[in-house]
């Protein structure tokens, strides 16, 4: 099956095999000859959902007028805008991603860069800290420190 494909096979300097590229349109057979709980099928699958997801995303226009990658792009913008501000401010800023497992957990994105894992106790309005995560100028959000 493979051998029939436009596989380009790599190998170094000594001749032993260091690589394969395969190109975008035969993933689909790969992933076809592969056993669903292969590695390699998991890894072809996800590339094929971000690259289906990306063509959807910059031709689907939205009733903005915008597509979806560009109207992504402006919220991004103004999320940076917010956190910009927030930290200029000394104020931090929180988000989820999957460190913060707990639906009452959070990650608190700190104007130094820094972030710590707190928990919200919606009845006091308080964050507890769980633990620091990232030092400072090491968190998601630094990047906008330098601007």
């Amino acid at each position: 099956m493979i051998h029939s494909m436009k596989v380009k096979v790599l190998k170094n300097k000594s001749g032993i095999l260091s690589g394969l590229v395969i190109p975008v349109e035969e993933l689909d057979a790969v992933k076809g000859s592969l056993k669903n709980d292969a590695e390699l099928f998991s890894i072809i699958e996800e590339l094929l959902n971000a690259q289906g997801s990306s063509v959807l995303k910059s031709g689907t226009i939205l009733s903005s007028g915008r597509t979806v990658t560009e109207t992504e792009a402006e919220v991004q913008k103004i999320t940076d805008k917010l956190y910009t501000d927030a930290f200029s401010k000394g104020i931090p800023m929180f988000y989820k991603d999957d460190r913060s497992k707990d639906l009452t957990q959070f990650i608190r994105a700190n104007p130094d860069g820094s972030e710590d894992l707190v928990n919200f106790d919606a009845s006091k309005g308080e964050y507890t800290l769980i633990k620091n995560l990232v030092s400072s100028g090491a968190g998601y959000w630094s990047y906008l420190l330098a601007k």
